[in-house]
């Protein structure tokens, strides 16, 4: 997996410092170095279910050499395929055809690229030496040792200046871990690369079908040009098929010693019992001198250079300035001043013109890297309904820069500099009650050579941040010289990559290697069975239809309190609308959207307002000594909204530009194909209000001018109304703070907007899903897609909590990650694509039907044969019953570590007791567990799965896919058109309708 950009002001997603005890965000940490150079970052954390362990390397695709881009990413890749223990069945007989394949990478990099016919031989050759290897390696050993103790979320990212690999796992499985973990980087074995090469093509054809892929790799090449930066991590076209595999080792001999790497751990261990298992495991890393990195000149913005291309669904523009890198003294106070233009709270004055229906869209943002940075600042213009047409750029840009200068110029309010300082306060404290938070201040303050201490005094040096210092940076940072960027509406152009001509591997099935004895037999420490204990959450009834939810919060003094009505969109559609509308509203009579966004800040809180298809939630959150004085700023714009038609209009018309483009962005484009395969007529891309019951055109004539006219046929009236209507369903609230449950109670009764005889909820809404009693194959043709969408799908039977544990088997031995079978013979085997799944889904009650789905993105040419290997699992399933301890240790593990935060618990609990659990469903299905048999998969497989209907449901590039072999094998394709999958995104064609005028009254201005 590759990154484009990370930032590490995402860090600042957390809290403040007040009168409350917060805890020492020190507690628990310590970081030392081992002999050989290798950081050792440790955050012990009793209250956390497990341990994420992490392997961070200094290095990323900006250290690659300029003539082999992507390496860093191929390698993070590889370092998943063992070592001479790892995955070494016979590595004596391995060795030598592994060495001969590394010479024939060298052999064929060396040969031209137009010389096919040569290159076409040695890539035969190549495939033909490595399905001899393939008999002597295991290439899932790694994965399939991580699984068997335990282990979660394996997986790995390469960015442009580091590579991480990482995965959770239980405490008691320490010494393995530690072992396997430090096991791979020694003498690592590259086996099979020329399949894993076919899996970076299909990630790269995965991004080259998104617009957001070119226009962000547009921008960087002007903002970093000069630089490595400029390019994308994934590597050029041109290096993908022409890889060098001695460079990769060299890279990784380089690169990956332990004076350069660290090793975090976060979670329940014991610190002092820990530190001599990891020297005793990573101690055995060699340490190596590591080279000059390389030193780069780039373009600066001298004469404010301008670009454009035509890449995007919309109009937009980016402005980029020379920023900081990462580490750099003015870092923080760079984002608090990018803060003041925007931020979480919509406080910030490009968030004003965007509540004001100004702008479209307007965001700053801060970039940085370890050799340098930029500061991005985009927009997308107000779109002009009635002259449908955007804003011009030049308009636009006259509003940012307007905005700039009051932070230049220090005119900027004083509420607006203390809300922003009072959110990252707040953020700060938030960032350490959350594990995955403290995990990334690890692996960037390792990546950028930054001081952990620098995170723990953050909020300390918010504190000292004045006005004088935002009006300085703005000044230094955000004048002078600029790049600006225009991206205009357009397809861009795709570098496609053939399919090669070559046989997939054939490894030893299910085969053992002497090293996964060796781990087995390393001793476990204490295994821990902790439960969720319902009573974490005090339950109290309001009213009859109104119900209370408290949890404590022991961690700081920030609250959240969600509102969470029995009614959604399935049977209100207008309240999608409305709550759009409310999150830009203000209160009656004359409190204006951002009087009410300063009002919410003053008090340290915020307010958004959602709804999805079986719920409308409010969601405030804050510090808790103002609790009761937020709930009733809230009841008081819920009840009095001060809406407005121009915001209407912005919401009307936001919805006008997303349906314009559906049917041209991909994921889109499948994503209503299945809505349609699963629900016909009912697909919400079918069952929803029409444009032409939102608005509709107008044109007249006067004096030779023409006049267009839009009436609005949603009114604020309707969406207020809806509101209303929604809060008048059955109510839960769910509380997250310090104060003790029955004050709580008489807060919410005295400040929020309750009421009594509520409506019965009818959710969550599950829609009935169309039935097929034969197998059925959809089409929809797209010749814009580079890489096909392949789906399945079969429908289930009524779903019973009983069965959990074999649903979660199933699903475990069918797809389970690297080691699942779909993921092994589609991609590890075959390389056909970089992602692949399947998985009996269920539903959220009991008594409705569950279905299999599954998935495999692959280019076009290799559709054919994904179809062929995918149905073959589906209806011959192999039968592996070896695999089944390491699916329990995984399932015991996995329902174990199933402990929600505690800002999740009291809606977690409540869905497990509607479910029909009584106690924690882990704890009810331990036995369950603990008694499974093989015998139990096989049985679920042939209710569920085998001789079921299988619907195959395809998109993609007609011209690449070979349909007559999938019809003569699979039975009748049918074609589907987009206008069958979508309904009411007809604008009222306004180019049309000026043709239509123009005819009747002739040419007018």
């Amino acid at each position: 997996m590759k990154k484009r950009f990370f930032a590490v002001a995402m860090l600042l997603c957390a809290l403040t410092l007040s009168a409350f005890a917060q805890n020492d965000p020190r507690k628990g940490f310590s970081e030392y170095k081992l002999d050989n150079g290798l950081t050792i970052m440790l955050w012990e954390d009793q209250n956390l279910p497990d341990v994420h362990g992490r392997v961070v390397c200094r290095a990323g695709a900006v250290d690659e050499p300029a003539d082999y881009t992507g390496l860093a990413h191929y390698l993070e890749h590889m370092l998943f395929k063992g070592t001479a223990n790892i995955g070494a069945l016979d590595w004596e007989k391995e060795k030598p055809l592994y060495e001969e394949i590394i010479r024939l990478y060298d052999e064929l990099a060396a040969v031209p690229m137009k010389d096919q016919k040569k290159r076409t031989e040695l890539i035969k050759k190549i495939n033909e030496v490595s399905m001899q290897a393939a008999k002597f390696g295991a290439t899932d050993d790694f994965s399939n040792l991580i699984e068997g103790m335990g282990g979660e979320g394996l997986n790995a990212f390469t960015s442009y200046d580091l590579t991480c690999y990482f995965n959770n796992f239980p405490a008691f499985q320490m010494e393995k871990w530690l072992e396997v973990n430090s096991e791979r980087l020694i003498n690592p074995v590259f086996r099979s690369f020329q399949a894993e090469l076919e899996n970076v093509f299909e990630e790269y054809n995965m991004y080259q079908d998104y617009n957001d892929t070119h226009i962000s790799e547009f921008i960087m090449e002007k903002l970093y040009e000069g630089h490595p930066y400029a390019r994308d991590v994934i590597g050029l076209p041109e290096h993908l098929k022409n890889p060098s595999l001695s460079s990769l080792i060299n890279f990784y001999n380089t690169w990956y010693v332990p004076n350069n790497m660290c090793l975090l751990l976060v979670g329940n261990f014991d610190t002092e019992t820990v530190k001599p298992l990891i020297e005793k495991y990573f101690g055995r890393l060699q340490p190596k001198e590591l080279p000059q990195r390389g030193q780069y000149t780039w373009t600066d913005f001298k004469g404010n250079p301008k670009y454009s291309a035509k890449l995007g669904y919309y109009p937009q523009v980016v402005w980029g300035y020379n920023g900081v890198k990462e580490g750099d003294p003015d870092a923080l106070a760079l984002d608090f001043t990018l803060s003041m233009l925007n931020n979480r709270h919509n406080t910030g004055l490009f968030d004003k013109l965007m509540l004001d229906g100004d702008i479209s869209m307007a965001v700053a943002q801060s970039d940085k890297r370890r050799d340098l940075g930029r500061i991005l600042l985009a927009a997308v213009p107000y779109f002009d309904a009635s002259q449908y047409r955007y804003e011009s750029n030049a308009a636009t840009e006259k509003m940012i820069m307007k905005e700039l200068d009051k932070l230049k110029n220090g005119t900027f309010e004083d509420w607006l500099f203390n809300s922003v300082k009072a959110q990252m306060l707040q953020e700060t404290k938030l960032m350490f009650e959350n594990s995955s938070s403290k995990v990334n201040i690890l692996t960037y303050a390792f990546a950028y050579d930054e001081p952990v201490e620098h995170y723990f005094t953050l909020a300390e040096r918010i504190n000292a941040i004045t006005r004088n210092d935002v009006q300085r940076i703005a000044q230094k940072y955000l004048s002078g010289d600029h790049v600006t960027v225009s991206i205009d509406e357009g397809t861009p152009k795709k570098n496609k990559l053939k399919k090669p001509e070559i046989q997939p591997l054939d490894p030893p099935k299910e085969s053992k290697t002497a090293y996964d004895d060796k781990v087995n037999a390393l001793p476990l420490g204490t295994v821990k069975e902790e439960y969720n204990n319902f009573a974490d959450v005090t339950k109290t009834k309001l009213y009859d239809d109104v119900t209370l939810f408290c949890t404590e919060n022991k961690e700081n003094d920030i609250f959240s309190l969600v509102l969470k009505y029995g009614v959604g969109t399935q049977k209100m559609p207008n309240l999608e609308y409305a709550a759009q509308l409310m999150n830009t509203a203000g209160v009656q009579p004359n409190t204006e959207a951002q009087d009410l966004r300063r009002q919410f800040s003053e008090l340290g809180a915020t307010c958004s307002y959602s709804a999805s298809e079986s719920y409308f939630y409010i969601s405030i959150s804050g510090d808790e000594k103002n609790l009761a004085e937020i709930c009733k700023l809230m009841t008081r714009q819920t009840l009095f909204p001060k809406l407005d038609n121009k915001k209407l209009e912005s919401v009307i018309q936001s919805v006008r530009s997303s349906r314009a483009i559906e049917r041209k962005d991909p994921s889109t484009l499948s994503d209503a194909l299945m809505q349609y395969v699963l629900y016909g007529d009912k697909s919400e891309y079918i069952d929803r209000i029409p444009l032409k019951d939102m608005y509709s055109y107008n044109l007249s004539e006067s004096n030779g001018e023409l006049n267009v006219d839009i009436n609005y046929s949603l009114t604020i009236s309707d969406l207020t109304r809806a509101i209303v209507d929604a809060t008048g369903y059955e109510l839960e609230i769910h509380f997250v703070g310090s104060t003790a449950a029955d004050q709580v109670a008489d807060i919410c009764k005295n400040n929020l907007p309750l009421k009594e005889n509520l409506a019965k909820s009818e959710s969550p809404v599950i829609l009935d899903r169309v039935k097929y009693d034969k197998q059925t194959i959809y089409f929809l043709p797209n010749s814009d897609m580079q890489q096909a969408k392949i789906y399945f799908y079969i429908n289930g039977q009524p779903y019973d909590i009983a069965a959990d544990v074999d649903y979660d088997a199933f699903n475990q031995y069918f797809s389970g990650g690297f080691s699942g079978l779909v993921m092994n013979e589609i991609r590890e085997k075959r390389s056909m694509a970089y992602t692949a799944y399947g998985y009996m889904a269920r539903p959220q009650r009991t008594g409705k039907d569950s279905y299999l789905i599954g998935y495999v993105g692959t280019q076009g040419d290799k559709v054919a044969d994904a179809v062929d290997v995918y149905m073959d699992l589906l209806r011959n399933m192999p039968l592996y019953p070896e695999r089944l301890e390491n699916i329990k240790t995984y399932l015991r593990q996995s329902s174990l570590t199933d402990k929600p935060s505690f800002r999740n618990k009291s809606m977690t609990f409540d869905y497990w007791q509607k479910l029909g659990y009584t106690d924690d469903p882990a704890k009810v299905n331990m036995p369950k567990i603990d008694n499974l048999e093989f015998a139990q998969i096989e049985a679920f497989y042939n209710k569920f799965i085998k001789d079921q209907p299988i619907v195959i449901v395809i998109t993609g590039d007609k011209k690449t896919i070979d349909l007559k072999a999938i019809q003569s094998k699979w039975g009748k394709v049918t074609t589907l058109a987009p206008n069958k999958l979508f309904k009411g995104g007809e604008d009222w064609d306004f180019q049309n309708l000026m043709k239509e005028f123009m005819a009747r009254y002739g040419h007018v201005e």
